[in-house]
């Protein structure tokens, strides 16, 4: 499909996380292009623009991720551009005028703290402006709250990182908080102990929720099974980097070289050090009876 071509209602934002605040955005997006009989389109950017501003942000999704979850939403196209310099130094004239040469705009949907152009110069109220002149529709949505919290990316970071309430941040995503990555090889720790586990080698900038025990879901062996997951240093053994380890229930499989995805459902407990592996291993036993009681496994 020439997208050069296609007339089109576009949502604008990073949508990391694609949460439920993001997600009535989409939905108020596919709407307004049946309404205009145009295309749904979703354009957003492969790196955080932060990344390129001088952060260095840790991420809800990665680049496939979103595009799956965007798509799922109900957009007809999704694009990704690589945020740089140069765009970074935009007008937002000539942010629109970019828009405006990809595709035929009927319409572009964005949410109420939406900021473009250099030095984020560009607001709602300026994007309505160039909507008025350029003759295409502007619909700016409020800001979404479950019960008396704000939705947003960086809440649910924080939720993650800062506190481990994976419970919470899955009711603002919509759905669980999901590692994904290939299974590397670990000190087989584990497997010593009677509870094999599978390293995963997450993204650099992925957000990592809380150093803990969680109970999680692992797409292992074509299904979704029940699983404990630690997230930390395994003090215990004399760790000295944070891994992503995921004992899989009832699951005999060799992981080594796989993709592998993590649901994290329920915080367990925060990381300890026992004074004996004999310890550790009654207390690992304890953490995947626990989870096979609230996974129903």
């Amino acid at each position: 499909m020439d997208e050069k071509r296609v007339r089109a209602v576009v949502a604008l934002g990073m949508f990391d996380g694609v949460h439920i605040g993001h997600q009535r955005l989409l939905s108020e997006t596919a709407a307004l292009a049946g309404r205009l009989h145009a295309a749904a389109v979703a354009c957003t950017f492969e790196n955080h623009p932060l990344s390129v501003l001088g952060g260095r942000p840790r991420l809800l999704t990665d680049a496939a991720q979103r595009r799956e979850l965007l798509l799922a939403a109900g957009m007809d196209q999704v694009r990704m551009e690589r945020f740089d310099a140069a765009l970074a130094h935009s007008t937002p004239e000539r942010f629109v005028e970019h828009l405006a040469s990809l595709w035929t705009l009927a319409g572009v949907v964005v949410g109420y703290n939406y900021t473009f152009g250099e030095r984020a110069c560009g607001t709602p109220e300026t994007l309505r402006a160039l909507g008025a002149q350029r003759g295409f529709a502007v619909a700016v949505l409020p800001p979404v709250s479950v019960g008396d919290e704000p939705v947003s990316s960086t809440r649910i970071r924080l939720l993650l990182e800062r506190e481990g309430d994976v419970r919470r941040a899955a009711a603002l995503l919509g759905r669980p908080y999901r590692l994904s990555g290939r299974v590397i090889p670990n000190r087989q720790n584990g497997r010593r102990f009677g509870f094999p586990t599978a390293n995963i080698a997450a993204a650099q900038d992925a957000v990592l929720p809380l150093s803990g025990v969680y109970a999680t879901r692992a797409l292992a062996g074509g299904r979704w099974r029940p699983a404990v997951t630690n997230v930390g240093t395994n003090p215990t053994v004399h760790g000295d980097h944070v891994t992503v380890e995921t004992h899989v229930l009832d699951f005999a499989g060799d992981l080594y070289g796989e993709a592998l995805s993590v649901d994290f459902i329920e915080r367990l407990r925060g990381e300890r050090r026992f004074d004996s592996e004999q310890e550790l291993v009654a207390r690992i036993a304890r953490d995947a009876a626990r989870a096979r009681e609230l996974l129903g496994g």
